[in-house]
């Protein structure tokens, strides 16, 4: 009997970035991405910081578009009309999503994930993601798009993990008590705090022996796959 039978899991979702491929390699394409631009690049990065750090752990109503680009030109220049939120989504969308999303067109996902996938389908257990960036093509690139009837992205709601309003959303997407819910994830604060509060189960991938309030610790993916199997 493994983690799953144990605990009665009838779902799994999965953080991407850093969970199914190694977090530098978006880390190299953002830089990438945000060269032409430099300046608007880090204060986008500090004002996005700032709203993870401020809606930690919280349960927040989601943000439209506007309301997002509202309180980012707030945070990057302090100043927010229509004029300048119109500018940065524009910026936004040109600088790191659409030029970013080109750049992973060979991403590789980690050794074994494909088989642990599969074995979850086998066994007939609903499958989805939840990041904080779009999530375009990097699923279809890695060739694991086909196990994911549910894709999420915090973007959606304008809520970036730990706050628990995606978690919340994650939840009732996939119509689950979030008891027979696990979220892997490769942050210990992002992704396994975060879904904790929220009433998951969590797993965490890590080289390092603090697990915090995870569930399930692992190494690699064929360390997950004996675990959970």
């Amino acid at each position: 009997m493994g983690f799953l039978d144990d605990n009665s899991i009838k779902a799994v979702a999965f953080d991407i970035d850093g969970t199914f491929y190694p977090l530098w390699k978006t880390q190299l394409r953002l830089a990438l991405a945000s060269l032409s631009s430099l300046p608007f690049a880090i204060n986008y990065n500090k004002a996005r910081q700032r709203m993870r750090t401020e809606d930690s752990f919280l349960s927040l109503p989601p943000l439209s578009e506007k309301e997002r680009g509202e309180r980012m030109c707030r945070y990057m220049w302090n100043r927010s009309d229509d004029g300048d939120i119109e500018f940065f989504l524009q910026k936004e969308k040109k600088v790191f999503f659409s030029r970013y999303e080109k750049s992973f067109s060979s991403i590789k996902a980690y050794d074994n994930v494909e088989n642990v996938l599969e074995k979850l389908e086998k066994r007939s257990i609903k499958m989805g993601v939840l990041s904080d960036f779009p999530i375009g093509s990097k699923l279809k690139a890695m060739g694991i798009d086909r196990f994911f009837t549910i894709q999420l992205s915090s973007e959606d709601w304008g809520r970036y993990k730990p706050c628990l309003t995606p978690f919340e959303m994650l939840i009732s997407k996939m119509d689950m008590d979030p008891r027979a819910l696990l979220y892997v994830g490769d942050s210990l604060r992002k992704d396994i705090e975060g879904a904790k509060r929220a009433g998951l189960r969590t797993a965490l991938l890590s080289k390092k022996e603090e697990s915090g309030s995870a569930d399930i610790v692992f190494r690699d993916w064929s360390e997950l796959d004996r675990v959970l199997f």
